[in-house]
């Protein structure tokens, strides 16, 4: 019998070997013969998993020609193809760029919601840290280390972004194409505006750190609450909600930052 013979697009020999070891996997075959559209000669594989010289093959014809689909690209190093979803080539195992395409929240593995565990998302965050940071990638090539630093700066704004309630949420907004502006006046009411004047008045004129520290636990207290109202109007789909808390959250934050730096030491 003569072995299955497989129109195969390819650029080396790795490709080759791995490509009989998919065809092996998806119909059983144990004998290949492998034809290149590149100016190499024909491959003929044969003996995969210990194949005796009297062993029968199947007689079927298989012609497939291997391209990169929507869902894949070509490894930068080796030419093989990759999915958009493996980091590492898995023929010479290089690291791939990024995936421009993708929001934070697939970076991380996450569900696109308000909802975030960050025990979960910080377990995350650090195994692929494990993976991509550039202190194991120094005695790699040149483009390979910048491969790695773009992987890892990406992972870590993606992770500064989702863990914060704050910055996860307008990172929400702006996925659905709504902006929160930076000084998000026209968001909020005037009388919320006068009460956040009167707390910058009352945390500028605070003399102990018993007195920043009760300012800091009603900051607190209000960020929580507002976190709460954030999520469940993000759950109702009430994008404007969301907006108009998340406005709210911006300001007490920025109060909370400044209780930390007033804190006498």
């Amino acid at each position: 019998m003569e072995p299955m013979r497989v129109i195969a697009t390819c650029y080396s020999r790795q490709w080759i070997r791995t490509a009989a070891q998919h065809l092996r996997s998806k119909t059983g075959t144990r004998a290949f013969c492998i034809r290149s559209n590149s100016p190499s000669p024909l491959c003929v594989i044969r003996g995969l998993s210990g194949l005796r010289s009297n062993s029968t093959v199947s007689s079927c014809w298989y012609s497939r020609t291997f391209s990169v689909s929507a869902k894949s690209r070509r490894c930068w190093s080796c030419h093989a193809e990759v999915s958009w979803s493996e980091l590492f080539c898995p023929s010479c195992t290089t690291l791939q760029p990024p995936d421009e395409s993708k929001d934070f929240f697939q970076i991380l593995d996450c569900e696109k919601s308000f909802n975030v565990d960050t025990q979960e998302l910080q377990r995350k965050y650090r195994n692929l840290q494990r993976l991509l940071h550039p202190d194991y990638f120094s005695q790699k090539s040149e483009h390979e280390r910048s491969v790695s630093e773009k992987q890892s700066t990406l992972v870590n704004k993606a992770y500064n972004t989702l863990l914060s309630p704050l910055s996860r949420g307008i990172y929400l907004l702006s996925l659905c194409g709504i902006t929160l502006k930076e000084g998000a006046d026209d968001e909020v009411e005037t009388q919320f505006l006068f009460e956040i004047l009167e707390l910058n008045e009352q945390l500028n004129d605070a003399d102990t750190n018993a007195e920043i520290e009760e300012i800091g636990s009603f900051v607190q207290g209000q960020l929580i609450s507002l976190t709460e109202d954030t999520r469940e109007a993000f759950q109702q789909g009430d994008l404007q909600e969301a907006k108009i808390l998340l406005a709210k959250m911006k300001y007490f934050s920025n109060i909370q930052d400044q209780v930390k730096k007033k804190m006498i030491p």
